[in-house]
């Protein structure tokens, strides 16, 4: 490479342009193609992304208005980008609570609260979900156990999890365990004055 440069340099003292562009012409033009293509390249690539969007957002709102919601979505998961799939997956299960289809429903969010692809911020809240539309059959110790970690992280579920946790102690019968929980959720800095509110009229009964 330093050669050509100092056969460039030689040339171009000797004012030989002509000369020049007959020997390292190819090599200039080469050099701008790689880079126009390179240029064209991701630009392409930007626009086949914007497509990719285009397409799933369409695909997704289509499905949305199908007589049949829950099938239309499956049909089109494997269509979605990421994240409209990750959209269509909590409508399904949104839609097969809504049927009274509480074990479908548990098991979808059930399966979202450990893809990997989804954030862990969805993850949580599906996880919340799952207990939220359980059916009854299923134990309070088992969906307790669900909750266990959301309830003590600060974050926007932490307060819904107390609250649900909360019921499930009284729904077995441990009136010590729901004061607990319902003591704590009063005393949260940063939850919404309604859910502060429930809690304190629920202890003022409990007690």
């Amino acid at each position: 490479m330093a050669d050509i440069f100092d056969e460039v340099n030689e040339d171009l003292k000797r004012d030989q342009m002509q000369k020049l562009w007959s020997r390292f012409g190819k090599y200039v033009i080469l050099a701008v193609s790689i880079v126009v293509l390179g240029v064209g390249g991701r630009q392409g690539y930007k626009t086949w992304q914007g497509h990719q969007a285009a397409t799933a957002a369409t695909a997704y709102h289509n499905a949305l208005g199908a007589s049949d919601l829950k099938t239309a979505l499956a049909a089109e998961l494997d269509q979605l980008s990421p994240g409209y799939a990750m959209l269509a997956k909590f409508r399904i299960a949104a839609a097969q609570a809504l049927a009274q289809d509480y074990a479908a429903a548990e098991k979808s969010y059930l399966a979202l609260s450990t893809d990997p692809s989804v954030k862990q911020l969805y993850q949580q809240a599906a996880l919340l979900l799952s207990v939220m539309n359980a059916p009854m059959n299923r134990s309070a110790d088992e969906l307790a156990v669900r909750l266990a970690v959301l309830e003590g992280q600060a974050g926007p579920w932490q307060a819904m999890a107390l609250e649900q946790a909360a019921g499930l102690a009284l729904r077995a019968g441990d009136l010590e365990t729901a004061i607990t929980k319902y003591t704590t959720l009063a005393g949260l800095s940063d939850i919404p004055p309604g859910v502060r509110q429930r809690a304190s009229q629920m202890l003022k009964i409990l007690n």
